[in-house]
């Protein structure tokens, strides 16, 4: 399975969640994290701690690299570039499933519909089911705003998990002290929407 999490807008928690993901799935599967962003944000994890090894790759050969990655590791967690770039597009595209990370605001709402437009061109110009995709409501809170997000995106038709990721300490610490622990609030979240994520490909 290979997964990237793709967003336009900084501070929604992408790199965080691709790090919470294979975090979690280390657990139980052979896992990689593929940092293909130039900011290079993975370079922090501690892998010894995840129990994940971290690869880098920005080139124009990125495809390859996931393909061999891919043949390695049950799992394959990709954090993509903030932007949108033919490198970028390569990773999406040989992805099974792009999660776009959205914070409860309008703003962080409209870059998500780009990036669902981004990745309907992706899927129209290839033979195929690749990518599915979805947007995830990231650092979200208990509050009227972050309902009325939700509803909107019900509304626009633009595929959403139920599962959500709320505004969490241990979400920040993941890379430096591993996983949440078991029974744990964060670990739960990350839990429902790694079983989401396989219930959808599956379908």
């Amino acid at each position: 399975m290979i997964v990237s999490l793709y967003s336009t807008k900084g501070g929604c928690g992408k790199s965080t969640l691709a790090v919470c993901l294979a975090a979690y799935w280390s657990q139980t599967r052979k896992t990689a994290l593929l940092d293909a962003d130039p900011q290079a944000s993975l370079s922090l994890c501690r892998p010894e701690v995840l129990r994940v090894p971290v690869y880098s790759d920005t080139s124009k050969d990125v495809a390859k690299t996931i393909a061999k990655l891919a043949g390695e590791y049950e799992r394959v967690v990709i954090d993509t570039a903030g932007y949108r770039r033919r490198k970028n597009l390569e990773a999406l595209a040989h992805s099974d499933f792009v999660l776009i990370p959205c914070k409860p605001s309008p703003f962080d709402l409209r870059e998500a519909m780009e990036a669902v437009e981004l990745l309907r061109e992706i899927a129209g110009g290839r033979k195929g089911t690749r990518p599915r995709y979805a947007v995830v409501l990231t650092m979200a809170q208990r509050t009227a705003v972050s309902a009325q997000i939700r509803e909107d995106l019900e509304n626009s038709g633009v595929p959403f998990m139920s599962a959500q990721i709320g505004q969490r300490v241990a979400f920040v610490e993941t890379p430096s002290i591993g996983f949440p622990p078991a029974g744990s609030v964060a670990a739960l979240e990350i839990e429902l929407l790694a079983r989401e994520l396989r219930r959808r490909l599956k379908a």
